[in-house]
């Protein structure tokens, strides 16, 4: 791989590996992390979220999920990206249960201001549409709560969706506390479009 008088270092690799990955060359990924451990080079968080991009592309999420282990044996700090892309992976497996399991992970990650590894937006989108389409309503209750506790406005779609089931439930009063909690996150010209979506629940 170096050209003559070039030492390549993780930075180099990385940029290497992640392109052998977006081809789905998984056998040359497999020799430039072999490379890299013969030249000592220890694997930072970018290694391991390319590895852990190209597991979650290939459905094995689980063994996503088993790198946050070896990276904390490591001392390698994952970040907000780490997270995520292993929840977007067991969303997409329809894992919903695995997904909050990695979620509780994420927040339990000491806060560093370099290098935050907190939920954000895309993180709660995610979650509450995949908790609704898999019928976990108290959960999804629990995330919607969270999620609005932060000031923000999760997709109306699956609002909808947690306030119809928890009707299903006859939990009434928690899908009516949902309705409530919108009206006060929703802002500018999405008060309209909800509106129109509060007119269609019936209590």
């Amino acid at each position: 791989m170096p050209k003559k008088g070039i030492k390549p270092d993780i930075v180099s690799y990385n940029a290497i590996f992640n392109g052998y990955l977006k081809k789905g060359d998984g056998d040359a990924c497999d020799e430039i992390l072999k490379e890299m451990n013969e030249k000592g080079l220890e694997a930072d968080v970018a290694t391991f979220n390319c590895r852990i991009a190209g597991l979650c592309a290939k459905g094995r999420s689980f063994e996503a999920e088993e790198l946050l282990d070896v990276m904390s044996k490591k001392k390698v700090r994952p970040n907000r990206s780490t997270f995520n892309m292993i929840i977007e992976g067991f969303v997409k497996e329809g894992n919903a249960k695995k997904a909050m399991r990695v979620f509780e992970r994420m927040k339990s990650v000491k806060k560093d201001d370099e290098n935050s590894a907190s939920p954000d937006f895309v993180t709660y989108t995610m979650l509450i549409r995949s908790l609704v389409e898999n019928g976990e309503f108290g959960k999804g209750l629990e995330v919607f709560k969270e999620c609005v506790e932060r000031k923000w406005s999760p997709p109306f779609g699956a609002v909808r969706g947690l306030v119809e089931g928890l009707k299903k439930e006859a939990r009434v009063n928690e899908a009516k506390d949902v309705v409530a909690r919108m009206k006060k996150v929703v802002k500018g010209d999405a008060v309209d479009a909800w509106k129109n979506i509060e007119a269609a629940i019936s209590f």
